[in-house]
């Protein structure tokens, strides 16, 4: 397992935040047999913010960008992310974000399936914000749509904060449904 870290707003923008997404994945790709993992079984897992990074680097073009193979990411799992950025040009975080239309245009998943994408399991809590509902739903409707692999699980009594705990636990049913995108297998 890799973890990787990145910096946050205000000190960066969204674009360099996905640039280090990206560019984490493509380091793992290429140092991770050294570490005595697999770069055949890269699968991207973020919650909430790290949930659009996961979707982002669904839209890498990682020939072009970084030289490597189109499918670098077996498989990605969202839990609870952000996908349709729009919503935040019409608050007071905009600001601080720094975000203007074409960013967020630029960094909605929702708004831009990629042509080609492994599989995606997009996951959320049923005890939390709508918004977080609704975002998790219009990413699943806009990749069905793009005729992309994914699948939307609705976990109840789950919130946003205590959605990460059952990934600490080798038997349940997230931490078997992630290691099945490492296969490139999405489980409903």
């Amino acid at each position: 397992m890799v973890v990787p870290n990145y910096a946050l707003c205000p000190t960066v923008t969204i674009d360099e935040i996905v640039r280090q997404h990206r560019a984490a994945i493509a380091w793992t790709y290429r140092n991770i047999a050294g570490f005595g993992g697999d770069p055949e079984r890269i699968a991207v897992v973020g919650h909430s913010a790290g949930g659009h990074g996961a979707a982002m680097v669904l839209l890498t073009r990682w020939a072009e960008v970084f030289g490597l193979p189109a499918g670098v990411v077996k498989g990605a799992c969202t839990i609870s992310g952000l996908f349709d950025l729009r919503p935040l040009l019409h608050t007071s975080h905009r600001h601080r974000l720094r975000l203007t239309a074409d960013t967020v245009i630029r960094n909605s998943p929702v708004l831009t399936p990629p042509a080609q994408a492994p599989p995606l399991l997009i996951t959320y809590g049923v005890d939390q914000t709508d918004e977080f509902i609704r975002q998790s739903a219009d990413l699943h409707t806009s990749w069905r749509a793009a005729d992309l692999p994914c699948a939307l699980w609705e976990r109840p009594a789950v919130n946003h904060y205590d959605e990460l705990l059952a990934l600490t636990d080798a038997d349940t049913d997230l931490t078997r449904r992630v290691l099945a995108l490492t296969q490139g297998r999405v489980d409903a």
